[in-house]
């Protein structure tokens, strides 16, 4: 009881630190539990659909954990305080971890109850194949939802556990403002050829499955997710590496203009950065191929379905498409408002140094729109080389009057992403005003 009276009170005390959790938690919730509502009904019709729930649980456990090490920095001297006034660590770690469980269980409630009016919304207008019984349904995806909640509880927590063990006071006092770094700043490198050679052996794949004959085309599809997965990876761990080496080395360019400020913000703790970046590069990827997936089986020529479970499959693609891109657009406008207001004083610094206000509006839109943008780098090479190659497979496949659809839905992709795109960063960059003008 006392631990969650004290928890209960530091979570309120600490809500901004705990606000990007929140989220995050609640809205992938939410996505479990419209597709776990989508695998009840799948059962049902016929066809299986519950690979989709362990992708977002395992997507959530790489970001949960991410954020519980900025939760950790964040309240890293609170900590050290307790243990300074006499708190054993066993108890400060079982105080830290039930606040963040306390909070996850709340996120859960929200979450499915959230997941579950999305669903209804779209679906039980019509009820599918007799699937009247809502409280069943409801009962049953929750409880698919509980079980992917306390998978993803688990693994963070004991990972958080072991780093709350290892931490001593002194770490503490310093977790907040350390930065990543690494002994060998080459290392880069060998990220690059990692890159390069998986980016070859993924494009090859793409070849295999336009070029070979039907009776081989299993063979690079069943593959085909491995050298993508790891070419992403590869390619961030590269190019963040590339650029903590060319802060290290200090040229004289970097101290012209603002590339020295722009370039240790980012590479501040590019480990992580590179990591989460990769996370939502793959989210991004997956949210066009659900948009293109789902447009495609709503199209009148695309006879593989009868017209109802043709109308509900698309839609369901559609809204996991743009669940995910809420993810996306959400959580890093999240992550830019906590850094902007962190740097507050590192912008009174510059103003004091004759930046002017009109200066730091433009340097903070440009911190924004580079960290919206980052993690469709890799989507964009990704799509450049593979769309143009799959659409001519698709000629071949589908009827004339579908000739080169994969290149106007994805056209039409990148109309939806500039909608998006321009109406987060005009959010965040409103947001943030009250950081750059003190007058505000």
């Amino acid at each position: 009881m006392i631990y969650l009276k004290l928890s209960i009170r530091n979570a309120r005390r600490s809500f901004i630190n705990y606000l990007l959790y929140v989220v995050t938690m609640t809205v992938l919730l939410a996505i479990i539990e419209v597709s776990n509502c989508i695998t009840i009904i799948g059962e049902s019709a016929g066809f299986q659909v519950f690979s989709l729930p362990l992708l977002i649980a395992a997507i959530q456990i790489v970001l949960v954990g991410y954020i519980d090490l900025f939760l950790l920095k964040q309240r890293a001297k609170e900590f050290a305080s307790y243990l300074l006034l006499g708190m054993e660590k066993k108890r400060l770690t079982r105080l830290f971890l039930c606040e963040v469980l306390l909070i996850g269980f709340c996120c859960y409630i929200a979450g499915t109850t959230i997941g579950f009016s999305i669903y209804g919304f779209w679906y039980f207008r019509e009820p599918l194949h007799e699937m009247k019984h809502c409280g069943f349904l409801y009962g049953k995806s929750m409880f698919y939802t509980f079980l992917f909640f306390c998978l993803i509880e688990t693994v963070c927590t004991f990972r958080m556990k072991q780093r709350l063990n290892k931490l001593q006071i002194r770490e503490l006092m310093y977790e907040r403002n350390r930065n990543q770094g690494v002994k060998n700043i080459g290392n880069y490198k060998k990220w690059g050829a990692i890159f390069l050679l998986c980016f070859v052996c993924f494009i090859g794949c793409i070849c295999g499955i336009v070029f070979l004959p039907e009776v081989y085309i299993v063979y690079p599809v069943s593959v085909t997710a491995i050298p993508l997965l790891i070419s992403v990876f590869a390619f961030y761990k590269w190019v963040f590496g590339c650029l903590y080496a060319y802060r290290r080395m200090k040229p004289v360019k970097i101290y012209q203009k603002n590339r020295l400020y722009i370039t240790a913000n980012v590479t501040s703790n590019f480990k992580t950065a590179a990591m989460v970046h990769a996370v939502f590069c793959i989210c991004f990827l997956f949210s066009g191929a659900s948009f293109v997936t789902g447009m495609l089986i709503l199209q009148p020529e695309f006879q593989l379905f009868d017209t109802a479970m043709r109308q509900w499959m698309g839609t369901s693609q559609i809204s996991i498409c743009i669940v995910f891109l809420v993810i996306y657009f959400s959580i890093l406008s999240l992550q830019q408002m906590i850094e902007i207001r962190q740097n507050l004083k590192s912008n009174q610094i510059m103003r004091c140094m004759g930046k002017s206000d009109k200066q730091m509006a433009r340097l903070v839109n440009q911190q924004i729109a580079m960290k919206l943008s980052a993690p469709m780098l890799m989507a964009l090479l990704i799509i450049l080389f593979c769309v143009p190659l799959l659409n001519v497979k698709m000629n071949f496949i589908l009827p004339a009057s579908l000739n080169n659809i994969l290149l106007k839905l994805t056209g039409e992709f990148g109309a939806c992403i500039a909608v998006f795109y321009s109406c987060y960063f005009g959010i965040v960059s409103a947001m943030s005003r009250r950081y750059i003008y003190p007058s505000d």
